[in-house]
């Protein structure tokens, strides 16, 4: 009697333990499951355009640090932070030498308060507006006409504005690398540079503007005013920019007459106070 009971339970335990085995391991299985999808995070695609060309600038960067050749063009392997307030005339601005992006002069006006033509759609920093005025009095009374086509931009003005060159031309980093600056390069987020134009020309930007009677008289005399082109033809390989007739940054007459004295362009000669 006692072997058959034994018997029979056996036969019961051989019946259901192939499930309940089953069933632990499709249970192990889920719970694994469960445990990897824990570790799947998604986070939201950051789309501002600060932070877009903050990591494009690391690729292009990254880039350059592969090969030993450069260009006259191209952005150093090392950046740093301009050594000077971006407050001070003498900063030096250029592809090595950065602003923070948090900068931002506090003393804006519209450059309409000097006289300008177009000037209600600029912003320039006060401390240049009585040498612009005088700038502007003197070059009518010349017969000379002069327009402001661009002046301050923002840290993120800038970003956008070098995206904007790189979409309208394929992107092509090495081409916009020639005459637009990256976001903390631009001498425009000083609020001390002009981009001069004139109704000779429609108001237009562009090298036609080196043409006319108004870059002549520039050249000639904005010195005077404190202003001086910053960008001169022949100098790339220096600047690391094209040449451009339209750009004039203000460093004040005392030190633009020192320049034009010392034979040296602004580049250079920003080099020697820095």
């Amino acid at each position: 009697m006692k072997k058959t009971l034994m018997y029979s339970i056996c036969l019961i335990l051989l019946f259901f333990l192939p499930a309940k085995t089953a069933d632990m391991i499709i249970n192990t299985d889920i719970k694994k499951y469960e445990e990897e999808r824990q570790w799947v995070i998604y986070t939201p695609e950051d789309t501002t355009p600060i932070e877009q060309v903050e990591e494009e600038e690391m690729v292009i960067n990254n880039k350059e640090t592969k090969t030993s050749t450069k260009n006259w063009w191209e952005y150093p392997d090392e950046i740093f932070t301009t050594t000077r307030s971006g407050d001070d005339m003498l900063v030096l601005v250029n592809k090595q030498y950065k602003l923070p992006s948090t900068y931002a002069p506090k003393d804006l006006v519209k450059a309409s308060t000097s006289g300008i033509r177009r000037g209600e759609n600029y912003y320039l920093r006060k401390i240049l507006i009585t040498d612009l005025t005088n700038l502007i009095t003197d070059s009518k009374a010349a017969g000379i006409d002069l327009s402001i086509v661009s002046a301050y931009r923002s840290y993120q003005t800038q970003v956008s504005t070098y995206n904007y060159w790189l979409s309208k031309n394929d992107n092509d980093v090495a081409l916009v690398d020639t005459f637009s600056a990256r976001p903390g390069h631009s001498q425009h987020q000083l609020g001390t540079v002009i981009d001069f134009s004139s109704n000779e020309i429609g108001d237009r930007l562009g090298d036609e503007f080196g043409g006319t009677k108004a870059s002549k008289w520039l050249v000639e005399n904005a010195y005077k005013y404190g202003f001086v082109i910053s960008f001169p033809k022949g100098y790339e390989h220096i600047t690391g920019y094209k040449f451009e007739s339209w750009h004039y940054r203000y460093i004040g007459q005392s030190y633009a007459s020192e320049m034009i004295n010392s034979g040296m362009i602004l580049e250079n000669y920003l080099k020697s106070k820095n």
